[in-house]
């Protein structure tokens, strides 16, 4: 059978040379079909110590917002406008309780009513019939979350497992990129740029383990879904589930994995949030998590973790030189360089694509259902005291007489993430128990 002819080069001429962005999935702003589906989340905002003395604009989803602390501690997220005449509350002067716009003295609770309409007085009608923009916001360990959606439909704040971890320190860390929240998220769904952009193209950026070809795999799990990564190391298996947590967060193993030891259901070292500053930039916030069993070798660095800085390659613009990130770019110069919103129309995906356009589809899938007056799907704990997630490494050593081919690879990687799924309704310890049994009788007594 004669192999068939490849196209003919050269044709920089006929090739399209523009299309629409994908709207559904990218416009973020207010009414937005995707923008009404991030706001039935709670989506952090700041990190706590940002907020000083002074108000501070942040623009979140398209919005412009000011975020501040009053004098009794409460935090307040208000429309950057004052309701009066326009004026910013960037330049409001913080109260022991709420916020007074400096232009004519109209004092903000922290949910937008008004306490004094300035030299109105004290029962003006102004009072009873204007209220500033506001939204809820909700502190918690070093971050700030606001609900931007419908009041009436505010869930409960969600505390995820992976928080709960024994033994393990967070530091909260936001990152800007100048791009759409989509590329940055659906990253989390494509590992097989973790070989080659973060080992064979740039060099070992991350654990050399990482650049081992893998056996890749995907799953649907309660909160959106996984990848099951599966590879073969010096005599061992390692089993790597990364999940995404829809709408926008995701968590990630070990940084500096090396799958050197046997392990059973090590937790991530990370959970955050890729939250649309506006269509064109997203702020990636939430926490980075550290101890010995995550990094047995001390290479992670906490006091590099905070405002704009990670312990780890690539993923802002000032770390390193442009000459450097041309000659060993990193997750930021991958996602900015598809443009400030990627043109999916102008891609050719292939098969090893299955993740980003599995992610696409719930995406899309749970915009639509939102739109068409269907529940929202969010987090449930199941009666548990934190939501279970999807995240972990398992290693264990191989046992067959020969070297494990893909489909025993396959094969592993099923049953481990079956055991991750099918223990979601359990404590964490008897989770990690069903997870090792799923490795025996590979894993060692």
């Amino acid at each position: 059978m004669s192999e068939q002819p490849r196209p003919a080069g050269f044709q920089g001429y006929h090739q399209v040379k523009s299309a629409r962005e994908d709207a559904e999935l990218t416009h973020v702003g207010p009414g937005t079909p995707c923008g009404e589906y991030l706001r039935r989340y709670w989506q952090p905002v700041a990190m706590s110590d940002e907020l000083g003395a002074l108000p501070r604009v942040v623009r979140i989803l398209g919005e412009d917002l000011v975020l501040f602390r009053d004098g009794s501690g409460r935090p307040g997220l208000l429309h950057r406008h004052c309701a009066h005449r326009g004026a910013s509350l960037e330049y409001g002067i913080v109260a022991e309780r709420g916020i007074i716009c400096c232009y004519h003295g109209w004092h903000y609770d922290i949910d937008g009513t008004i306490l004094r309409a300035g030299s109105e007085p004290p029962d003006s009608p102004v009072c009873r019939h204007v209220v500033q923009g506001a939204y809820p916001v909700h502190e918690h360990q070093g971050l700030l979350f606001a609900w931007l959606g419908p009041p009436e439909e505010r869930p409960p704040f969600p505390i995820f497992d992976t928080e709960r971890m024994p033994d393990a320190t967070r530091k909260p860390f936001s990152l800007t990129t100048p791009c759409n929240w989509l590329q940055i998220y659906e990253n989390t769904q494509d590992p097989i740029h973790v070989l080659h952009l973060h080992a064979r193209s740039s060099g070992v950026q991350f654990g050399a383990a990482s650049g081992i070809d893998q056996v890749i795999e995907y799953r649907d799990t309660p909160l959106g879904m996984m990848n099951v990564q599966t590879r073969q190391v010096d005599g061992r298996v390692w089993v790597r589930t990364v999940d995404s947590i829809l709408p926008n967060a995701n968590q990630t193993g070990a940084i500096r994995e090396e799958a050197e030891a046997p392990k059973a259901f090590q937790r991530c070292a990370m959970l955050r949030w890729m939250v649309p500053v506006d269509d064109t930039a997203t702020r990636t916030i939430g926490w980075r998590f550290f101890s010995p069993r995550l990094d047995p070798r001390g290479q992670d660095d906490p006091d590099r973790v905070g405002k704009e800085s990670i312990d780890f390659i690539g993923q802002t613009e000032d770390e390193r030189s442009y000459e450097e990130r041309q000659r060993r770019p990193g997750d930021y110069e991958a996602q900015v360089s598809q443009r400030p919103i990627a043109i999916h129309a102008l891609e050719h995906r292939a098969s090893s694509d299955a993740g980003v356009a599995r992610l696409r589809r719930l995406l899309r899938q749970r915009i639509r259902d939102l739109a068409a007056g269907k529940p929202v799907c969010r987090p449930d704990a199941f009666g548990l005291d934190a939501v279970p997630t999807y995240c972990q490494d398992t290693v264990f050593r191989w046992q067959g007489p020969d070297t494990p081919s893909e489909e025993d690879l396959r094969a592993a990687g099923r049953r481990i993430a079956g055991a991750v799924l099918g223990s979601g309704r359990l404590p964490p310890r008897e989770r990690e128990t069903q997870v090792r049994e799923a490795a025996e009788p590979a894993f060692p007594e």
